[in-house]
């Protein structure tokens, strides 16, 4: 028997099950003295600090879970819920497993208040997100938001490879205000809805040194020659060796441990307006704004409406030379780190005084803040919000 707010599908490999939670700002964090007093870009970076502990504890590889954040314009204001979706070999397995999962993300932080989903009906449409009812809509654009892959041309001679390929990482500062970009899409005409998908993964054993083999074979092109009797002096390293072998250096340390399989899609039922999806982009700090291959728009479409994370290689390969794009630029192209993810991953807040951007669901009362203690000064409050 199915769990209420739990919905389950079977597959013709078992079963998948969705939850999810309705999210808003905590209002009364606003108003607390705690709170109000601190400098608004102080604010912003607790609230990215928690929400960086917050994604840590989350990433559990070897689960069969994700979970996805959705932001979607709904009359001027942004309707934010929380989708967790969790595979396995049964209908009552996997329900059981989404069920476990969602208790853990509801463990939000302080700034961030849920309420459950308790409708399979509600539930299917937030998955759908474009319609009232989850129908298709009748038109869908879709742009999907990822690192920008830049191939180097390799100057030296007859090398294995004719270029390198290598992936900016999401770099913009996490304590980056996100009204500008949340403004934008509440006020979007139709139906627009900002769908980012994560799932805890870890890359197989022996990993590792395929990765420093990549950065030992960029390393040696990288290195300067020894000049000739034509040319006084030695010859600088081939630059674009030396750009694949930082890339792969910086993969060691980022995507060894635990980490991230990352989707960032834009849909609007209807045309996206210019501009919205390149905003974004510059909100994660300079990625590529790609629209779906024909062939894989469908793809794109059940990875938007399911929690999916399938590739689309003709789109995400970006011109690069195909035979520079092997598996392994592929699967590090699609990884975050934690840090990575919390740039992408922003749980809603507001600050006082601005307009509201999130719409409010019917929540049970939210509890009063305790008032600070008497004589001024403050001591270890305990309804201080600590991020």
């Amino acid at each position: 028997m199915t769990e209420p707010g739990v919905l389950v599908e079977e597959t013709g490999h078992g079963a998948v099950a969705w939850a999810g939670l309705r999210l808003a700002p905590a209002r009364r964090l606003r108003d607390h003295r705690g709170y109000a007093t601190l400098p608004e870009e102080q604010r912003r970076a607790e609230a990215a600090a928690a929400e960086l502990a917050w994604l840590t504890a989350q990433c559990r590889p070897g689960t069969a879970t994700r979970f996805e954040l959705r932001c979607t314009s709904d009359g001027g204001l942004l309707r934010c819920v929380l989708l967790a979706r969790a595979d396995a070999a049964t209908p009552g397995a996997a329900a059981e497993t989404v069920q476990l999962l969602l208790e853990l993300l509801a463990r939000l932080p302080a700034h961030v208040r849920s309420e459950p989903i308790g409708d399979p009906g509600e539930l299917r449409v937030e998955l759908n997100a474009l319609t009232p009812d989850g129908s298709p809509p009748a038109v869908v654009d879709l742009r999907e938001i990822r690192k920008l892959l830049v191939g180097w041309p390799i100057a030296r001679p007859n090398p294995a490879r004719r270029h390198s390929v290598t992936a900016a990482p999401f770099g913009a500062p996490t304590d980056r205000s996100w009204e500008p970009f949340w403004t934008a899409l509440a006020r979007q005409p139709s139906a627009t809805t900002l769908s980012v998908c994560l799932q805890p993964t870890q890359l197989p054993p022996g990993t590792d040194l395929v990765l420093r083999q990549f950065a030992e074979a960029y390393a040696q092109l990288a290195m300067p020659s020894g000049g000739s009797p034509l040319w006084a002096g030695a010859r600088r390293g081939d630059p674009a060796a030396e750009a694949g072998r930082d890339f792969f250096d910086d993969a060691v340390r980022r995507y060894l441990g635990p980490s991230y399989r990352i989707r960032v899609t834009l849909a609007a039922a209807g045309a996206l307006p210019p501009g919205l999806a390149e905003l974004l982009a510059d909100q994660l700090g300079g990625t590529a704004v790609l629209t779906p291959a024909d062939a894989e728009r469908a793809t794109a479409w059940q990875n938007l409406t399911g929690l999916g994370l399938a590739p689309l290689p003709e789109t995400y390969r970006q011109h690069v030379d195909p035979a520079s794009w092997t598996e392994i630029e592929q699967e590090l192209a699609g990884l975050a780190d934690r840090h990575e993810a919390t740039a992408a991953f922003r749980l809603p807040y507001e600050i006082g005084g601005r307009p509201e951007l999130f719409l409010q669901p019917p929540y049970v009362a939210e509890p009063v803040a305790e008032p600070a203690p008497a004589g001024g000064r403050e001591t270890a409050d305990p309804g201080r919000p600590r991020y």
